[in-house]
């Protein structure tokens, strides 16, 4: 019976995340006139933020504003003819939103006209960016956008969407009188991994328990289960520390309890985390999710580029000493280590907290973030266990200790390179 009732339950979990802000615009180029169908498909945590933000008509008259196009150099004037703006079910009883604006501006291609064209209304924040254009009654002899829409007009999108969405912010195109040729195929994507399918599988399914109208005990303690099992196959993925924390482990001899401190230090962070960013996007409509998350990766990356600082210090002054008294140090930077690796909080996570406050289970949401933690947390654990045992079989001890002061400098140099690394990469993506 539970086995129906969770296949019955798969919603549509926004395919680019819960945080995505979409963008598409059709172009149509008619010998007296152009058309733009642009789309703005926005997730659950978006939504949330910016419902209500205005009538379809005055949103649809700001992005009509914002649009910067010119033909032939000259700025095109563009008037909104239609205006629509739709509520869809999405993850964990939260709604998505789909603002459609019909737009036409004067043209007359009565010898060959080069338009450029851009759209930046709410393109800050993480998502699919696409442009098509297509001509009626003239020709398009040259444009640097495909014709048909790889998403369907963000309606489908395609598999793989999680790893490399379309990033299309611009559109340059030659038109000339003539006949209209036929449109271009669109961009060919790849199709997404087999683990990040069944991942968004078992997120779908966690989303429909959490949104179910009556929430029974057994069908609680399975969204705990699926909460758990989502934390630590989050946790396999690429990302979380886990190579930094086994190179942190291996620098420094570490053992069983480090493990176990830096386990529990992740669930605690990652379950704080996501509180914290869940208040701060319930109150704040003007603050990003993305921007909070990539403000956290910094965060992140200076914490693990001060632990491999203060380690290669610590080893240089052990070496001189012929001795070795950084052992409290050694503890501070375990717990910094776990600090790390779970200050950046899980979307999906974050998501369910939101749509469980909304349903006023604000409790059992607070207790799926928790297991979400948990699962990464045993991840980690296993991880940084089969790492100890294997290294005290392949090294023995007694050579160890004399390897210690070369792999404890070249630990701290890796740690200080990867916290440069994910800093950087993080403020770059803050832009």
């Amino acid at each position: 019976m539970i086995t129906k009732l969770i296949l019955a339950t798969v919603l549509a979990v926004h395919p680019l995340g819960n945080l995505s802000v979409n963008h598409y615009d059709g172009l149509r180029l008619f010998p007296d006139r152009i058309e733009d169908t642009a789309v703005i498909d926005s997730a659950e945590i978006p939504t949330m933020q910016r419902r209500p933000a205005g009538t379809p008509a005055t949103l649809c008259a700001d992005l009509a504003a914002a649009v910067q196009s010119s033909v032939d150099g000259q700025p095109l004037t563009w008037r909104v003819t239609a205006a629509d703006l739709t509520y869809r079910p999405g993850a964990a009883g939260l709604p998505t939103s789909r603002l459609t604006c019909h737009l036409t501006a004067p043209l007359r291609v009565d010898r060959p006209r080069r338009l450029t064209f851009a759209n930046p209304y709410q393109d800050a924040a993480i998502g699919w960016r696409e442009i098509t254009a297509t001509g009626q009654g003239v020709r398009l002899s040259a444009s640097s956008v495909p014709g048909r829409s790889a998403s369907h007009e963000l309606r489908a999108y395609p598999d793989d969407l999680l790893s490399s969405p379309l990033d299309i912010r611009s559109a340059t195109i030659t038109a000339e009188p003539g006949s209209a040729g036929p449109a271009s195929d669109s961009i060919a994507l790849p199709r997404a991994d087999a683990v990040t399918r069944y991942t968004g599988l078992l997120a779908d399914r966690l989303n429909g328990l959490i949104g179910a109208d009556r929430l029974t005990v057994p069908l609680g303690l399975l969204a705990l289960l699926i909460s758990l099992t989502l934390g630590a196959t989050h946790a396999v993925l690429p990302g979380h520390g886990k190579t930094v924390m086994a190179a942190y482990l291996a620098g420094r001899d570490g053992r069983l309890r480090d493990v176990c401190t830096i386990a529990g230090t992740v669930t605690l962070t990652h379950t704080a985390g996501v509180l914290l960013l869940g208040l701060v996007l319930t109150v704040g409509t003007s603050i990003t999710g993305d921007a909070v998350l990539n403000w956290l990766g910094v965060a992140s990356g200076v914490i693990i580029a001060g632990i491999g600082f203060g380690m290669l210090r610590t080893s240089v002054r052990e070496h001189g000493h012929g001795h070795g008294h950084g052992h409290g140090h050694g503890h501070r930077g375990v717990v910094a280590l776990g600090v790390a690796g779970g200050l950046v909080p899980s979307p999906s996570a974050l998501v369910v907290l939101l749509g469980a406050v909304a349903l006023g289970r604000t409790v059992f949401g607070i207790m799926t973030v928790v297991c979400y933690g948990l699962g990464m947390a045993l991840t980690l654990f296993g991880a940084a266990y089969a790492l100890l045992r294997l290294r005290d079989r392949v090294v023995p001890l007694h050579r160890l200790e004399r390897l210690r002061p070369y792999t404890a400098k070249v630990t701290a140099v890796l740690l200080l390179l990867v916290g440069i690394g994910l800093a950087i990469r993080s403020l770059y993506a803050i832009e």
